[in-house]
């Protein structure tokens, strides 16, 4: 099993990129941070990472790993965000790391990790609250974290989103040269 990591700050294009590579028909994986705050916010108004940070980190920690688990595919597979993330968000919001998090992540590595680079507009939602500021600080710890992990992120320039996928998939395969990127998208 090959699982690729999308990663980066809020409003990067992940989940789009994602959903594209799944048209394309790789099994992906959904970003678990913005189930978990979905769930916390139909059941209590309030999301645990506001209340208690650590044991929202832990319960996405297991949500992560029960989708991950769940990966069916001996080939490849590309998730929207990894463990190693959580660890990122304890760093930013100063929350204590159990070594129970640095295990798990220790214990499920990945192939690569990309990161992506921020789109042109920024913009606030429901679940993604992060100023600009903050979510640079956000990318840039994320990017360090992965690398103390012993990963090299990919870093995926800003791009149209079909152009990001095939700049993705030109990484994680081989692509005779000459064949194009268009013409790469339009066999898939």
């Amino acid at each position: 099993m090959k699982k690729y990591v999308l990663t980066g700050g809020p409003c990067t294009g992940k989940t789009t990129t994602i959903k594209l590579l799944s048209n394309y028909g790789y099994q992906t994986v959904q970003e678990a941070a913005s189930i978990l705050v979905e769930e916390e916010l139909k059941k209590q108004g309030t999301p645990l990472w506001i209340k208690d940070t650590i044991a929202f980190q832990r319960k996405l920690i297991l949500k992560q790993l029960k989708f991950e688990s769940q990966i069916t595919s001996e080939n490849i597979t590309f998730i929207d965000r990894g463990i190693i993330d959580t660890i990122a968000y304890c760093k930013i919001y100063k929350a204590n790391i159990s070594k129970e998090f640095y295990k798990i992540a220790e214990q499920n590595r990945y192939e690569k990790v990309f990161i992506l680079n921020f789109l042109e507009s920024y913009s606030k939602s429901s679940i993604r609250k992060e100023s600009k500021e903050k979510a640079i600080e956000i990318q840039a710890t994320i990017l360090k974290t992965y690398k103390e992990f012993g990963y090299d992120p990919i870093v995926i320039p800003k791009l149209e989103a079909t152009e990001r996928a095939n700049f993705i998939l030109n990484k994680v395969s081989y692509v005779p040269s000459f064949i194009t990127q268009a013409s790469y998208a339009k066999i898939l």
